[in-house]
C-alpha cells in the first residue's frame, strides 16, 4: 500500500501541473474547451485516487473545485477575472490538502474554508439552487470510498456476484419499475488494480443514480492452485433505473479517472420492450456478448457523441475547435528513478572521464606513433565517455516550468500582502536545467519575486498617474545561452529609485557622500548584507534579508547575478547559472608552478606574451589597453598568494575575462597549457569555502587543480586588486594546493 500511496501522490504532482498550466492559459485568455476539459479530468483524477486512501478532506474540496469546472465546460458560467482568481485559490489550496496528506499532517479547519464555500456559493448560483439542495445532490457523505473487502471463495457457482451488499444500493436482483434502464458492462484491467483503484467504489457511485442490479462474470477465473500472476479475469454487468435527469453522460463521468483502464460499454433499452434498441451512435462490440442492445461506446477513452451534444461539437469544430478529442500521438514512455541512483550513475560517469584522462596522458608520454591502433582506441574511447557523460548528465535535466509554476503563487500570495494586484507571465518554461540547480533556485527566486512585488511594482494608483495598466506584469524568463541557463526576472514597475538607494547606503556607512559612483555601482548596493530600502518592516520586506542571500546561494551554484534597472520602465535581475553542477568546460593554465582552470564561460579573449599594450601606474597598478579602454590587470599568482608580486609582465600571458555585470579584467597567467572539459569537485564538504576559488577538479596526471571564481577576480572601480591578499587566506590556499 505504501508504493501505491506513493504513486498516487506522484501522480498528483503532474496532474497539478496539468491544471496550473491550465489556469495560466486561463488567465492568459489562451484557453478553450479541451483546456478547461484537462483540468477538470486533472481534479477528478486527483479526487478519485484519493478515494482509494479516505482522504476525506482532500475528497469533499477536490469535489466542490471539479463542480465550478463542470460549470465551466457545460457553459453554466463564463470565464471571468473572478472565476479566475477563485480558480487560483482553489489550486493553492488543493495543492496545500496534496502536500498535508503525502506528510500525513492536518491542516487547521479554518485553512481553505472561504475557498470551499466560494466554490460552492459559484456552483449554487450557476445552477440557481440553494445551499440544502446543492449538499443533497453534489456533496460527498462520509460513507463515500470507504474500502471494501471481496469474497473470493473457491466456490464460484451460483447467482453470488462475489461482492458484498455496498451500503446506499439495493439488493442484488431487485430493481424498480420505470420505462428505461442502462445497462452497463465493465470489466478492469490489470492496471486499474495497480494504481490502487477499487471497481467497488465506481459501483457505488452509480448505485447513488438509481436502482441498480449487479451481476459478475466469474467464468474466467482460473482455479486457485494454477493462479501466478493472474490477470484480471472477473467482468460485470450493471443494470440501471436511473432517476431523473441521469443520462450516459453521467455516468461515463464516473468512469472518467480510470480511462484506459478499463473494457466499457453502455446501452440505454426500454424496461418493457427488452428487444427495442434505443441506439445512439453504434460502436463494435468489445469482449463480452451484448443481451439486449448495441454498445453505445467500446472503450472508455473514446467517448461517442450523444445526439443533444452533436450541435454543441459541431460549433466546437466550427470555432476551430478540436471538440475535446484527445490528440491521437502516442506518448513518450517515462520510468521514475529514485535520485540517489541517478547521482550515484553520475558520479560514475565523472570518475571515468577522469580515467579517461588520465589514460590518455599516460599513453601521450609513451614512444608509441600517434597513428597507431592504441592511439585510435584511445580516442574512440574518449568520444564514447564523452557521449556518454552528456547522456547521463540528460537524465537528471527537466524542465523549469515546475519551478515556475511554484512562482506564480510566490506572486500570487505577495501581491494579497502588499496591497498590490499583479501577474506572472512565464517564457521558456521547457528549458531544461540541472534538477539540482532547480531545487536551489526556490530560494533565491521567492526572495527576488518578494522585492519586485514589495519594491518593484507601484500601487494601482501611481501605476494608473504614470500611465501603466493597473495590474503590473512581473515576467520569469529561461533560455539557453553559450552552454549556460540563464533566468531573468523582470517587472514593470517604477525600477531602482538610485537617489534613496545612496542616501541609505550613506547613512549606513557604506559609501561616501564624495565618491563617484556609477548607476552600476549604486545598483549593486542593493546586494550587500543588510541593506534595505524599506521605510518599515512588513511581511515582505524591511529586515535587511534578501538580495545578499540570493547573490550567495546563486555563487554557490556556480553562477553570476546582475540587476538592470531604467527608471519609470521596470528592473530585470539576470541569473546565469551552468546547465550541470558536474561538468564545465574550462582553460587549464599554469600559475608559479600550479595548475587552474578558468571558466570559458567568463573568457573573452586571451594575448601571448608581447601582445599586450601594458601601461604602469602609480602603486604598482598595471592596465591593459584594449580597444580605446584601460582594463585592470591582476597577477593571478600574487592574488591567491602564490608568489610575490612581479615587476613585470613581459613574459605574461593574459586572459580577458567578464563578468555578468559587464565589467571587465585581465588576468596575468604563466602559461596557457589547452582547454579541458573537467569535472567539477566542490570544497565546502570536504574542506572550506577559499576567496577566488570556486571549486576543484582532478586531472589526467591525477593531480588536483583548483577552478578560479573569476566574479572575485574583477576588482571594483578604484579598489585596484582584488583584495584577496589576507595572510591567513594565502596560508589555506598553500596549505591545499
Amino acid at each position: 500500500m505504501s508504493d501505491l500511496r506513493d504513486m498516487f501522490f506522484e501522480e498528483c504532482d503532474d496532474l497539478l501541473e496539468v491544471l496550473s498550466t491550465g489556469l495560466d492559459d486561463l488567465q492568459n485568455e489562451n484557453s478553450d474547451a479541451e483546456t478547461i476539459n484537462s483540468m477538470f479530468r486533472s481534479v477528478h483524477s486527483i479526487k478519485g485516487g484519493a478515494g482509494a486512501f479516505g482522504l476525506d478532506r482532500l475528497i469533499k474540496f477536490a469535489h466542490a473545485f471539479e463542480n465550478v469546472l463542470d460549470d465551466l465546460r457545460s457553459d453554466k458560467l463564463a470565464v471571468d477575472p473572478t472565476i479566475t482568481a477563485l480558480m487560483f485559490s482553489g489550486f493553492d489550496h488543493l495543492n496545500d490538502l496534496v502536500d498535508a496528506a503525502r506528510d500525513d499532517n492536518d491542516l487547521p479547519e479554518t485553512d481553505g474554508a472561504a475557498v470551499l464555500a466560494e466554490l460552492k456559493q459559484t456552483t449554487q448560483a450557476a445552477n440557481g439552487t440553494t445551499g440544502a439542495e446543492d449538499e443533497d445532490a453534489n456533496e460527498v457523505s462520509e460513507d463515500d470510498f470507504v474500502a471494501l473487502s471481496v469474497n473470493i471463495g473457491l466456490d464460484l457457482g451460483g447467482d453470488d456476484s462475489g461482492l458484498p451488499d455496498l451500503p446506499g444500493l439495493p439488493p442484488l436482483g431487485e430493481a424498480s419499475d420505470g420505462n428505461s434502464q442502462f445497462v452497463v458492462k465493465f470489466e478492469a484491467d490489470s492496471a486499474l488494480y495497480a494504481r490502487g483503484h477499487d471497481p467497488a467504489l465506481l459501483f457505488r457511485a452509480i448505485g447513488e443514480m438509481g436502482d441498480l442490479t449487479i451481476e459478475a462474470d466469474c467464468s474466467a477465473v482460473a482455479p486457485l492452485e494454477s493462479l501466478q500472476d493472474a490477470p484480471a479475469s472477473i467482468s460485470w454487468t450493471l443494470t440501471l433505473r436511473p432517476d431523473d435527469g441521469i443520462d450516459e453522460g453521467t455516468i461515463r463521468e464516473i468512469f472518467e479517472f480510470v480511462e484506459g483502464q478499463c473494457t466499457l460499454e453502455i446501452s440505454e433499452v426500454m424496461a418493457e420492450e427488452e428487444a427495442s434498441e434505443l441506439v445512439v451512435a453504434p460502436a463494435p462490440a468489445a469482449k463480452a456478448p451484448e443481451p439486449v442492445a448495441k454498445p453505445i461506446a467500446q472503450k472508455s477513452p473514446a467517448k461517442a457523441p450523444k445526439a443533444e451534444k452533436v450541435e454543441k461539437a459541431n460549433k466546437q469544430e466550427a470555432k476551430g475547435g478540436d471538440g475535446g478529442k484527445k490528440s491521437s500521438e502516442p506518448r513518450n514512455s517515462t520510468i521514475r528513478v529514485d535520485l540517489n541512483r541517478v547521482d550515484r550513475l553520475i558520479n560514475l560517469v565523472g570518475e571515468l572521464v577522469i580515467s579517461e584522462a588520465m589514460l590518455r596522458q599516460s599513453m601521450n608520454e609513451l614512444p608509441v606513433s600517434a597513428n597507431s591502433a592504441v592511439s585510435e582506441a584511445i580516442g574512440q574511447l574518449k568520444t564514447l565517455s564523452g557521449v556518454l557523460q552528456e547522456s547521463v548528465m540528460a537524465i537528471r535535466a527537466q524542465p523549469v516550468r515546475g519551478l515556475f509554476q511554484r512562482m506564480s503563487r510566490i506572486v500570487r500570495e505577495s501581491s494579497r500582502q502588499a496591497g498590490k494586484t499583479s501577474r506572472l507571465v512565464m517564457v521558456g518554461e521547457a528549458t531544461e536545467v540541472d534538477k539540482t540547480v532547480t531545487e536551489r533556485l526556490v530560494e533565491p527566486l521567492t526572495h527576488m519575486i518578494r522585492n519586485s512585488v514589495d519594491h518593484g511594482l507601484e500601487k494601482a494608483e501611481d501605476r494608473l498617474a504614470a500611465g501603466k495598466p493597473e495590474m503590473g506584469t512581473i515576467k520569469l524568463e529561461a533560455a539557453h545561452r553559450s552552454g549556460r541557463v540563464v533566468i531573468s526576472l523582470s517587472d514593470d514597475g517604477a525600477g531602482v529609485n538610485r537617489v534613496k538607494v545612496r542616501q541609505k547606503a550613506e547613512e549606513k556607512g557604506l559609501v561616501r557622500p564624495e565618491d563617484d559612483l556609477t548607476d552600476s555601482d549604486i545598483d549593486n548596493l542593493l546586494f550587500r548584507p543588510g541593506f534595505s530600502t524599506a521605510d518599515e518592516i512588513s511581511q515582505l520586506s524591511g529586515r535587511g534579508v534578501g538580495m545578499d542571500v540570493v547573490r550567495s546561494e546563486i555563487q554557490a551554484l556556480g553562477g553570476r547575478i546582475n540587476l538592470q534597472s531604467e527608471p519609470n520602465k521596470g528592473t530585470t535581475i539576470t541569473i546565469s547559472l551552468p546547465l550541470t553542477l558536474a561538468v564545465m568546460e574550462g582553460m587549464l593554465i599554469e600559475v608559479a608552478g600550479e595548475s587552474l582552470v578558468v571558466p570559458t564561460v567568463a573568457l573573452r579573449e586571451t594575448l601571448q606574451p608581447g601582445q599586450a599594450n601594458i601601461h604602469d601606474f602609480c602603486d604598482g597598478d598595471r592596465g591593459l589597453s584594449v580597444n580605446d579602454s584601460m582594463l585592470p590587470i591582476v597577477d593571478l599568482g600574487e592574488a591567491l598568494g602564490f608568489r610575490s608580486p612581479l615587476k613585470n609582465f613581459n613574459n605574461q600571458s593574459l586572459l580577458l575575462i567578464e563578468g555578468e555585470s559587464g565589467r571587465r579584467s585581465a588576468l596575468a597567467v604563466d602559461g596557457i597549457v589547452e582547454q579541458r572539459e573537467v569535472v567539477i569537485k566542490g570544497l565546502e564538504q570536504n574542506y572550506q569555502t577559499i576567496p577566488g576559488i570556486a571549486a576543484a577538479t582532478i586531472l589526467g596526471n591525477g593531480k588536483i587543480a583548483l577552478i578560479v571564481d573569476t566574479d572575485q577576480m574583477i576588482p571594483s572601480p578604484g579598489n585596484g586588486n582584488p583584495g584577496l591578499r589576507k595572510g591567513s587566506e594565502l596560508t589555506e590556499v598553500n596549505s591545499y594546493v
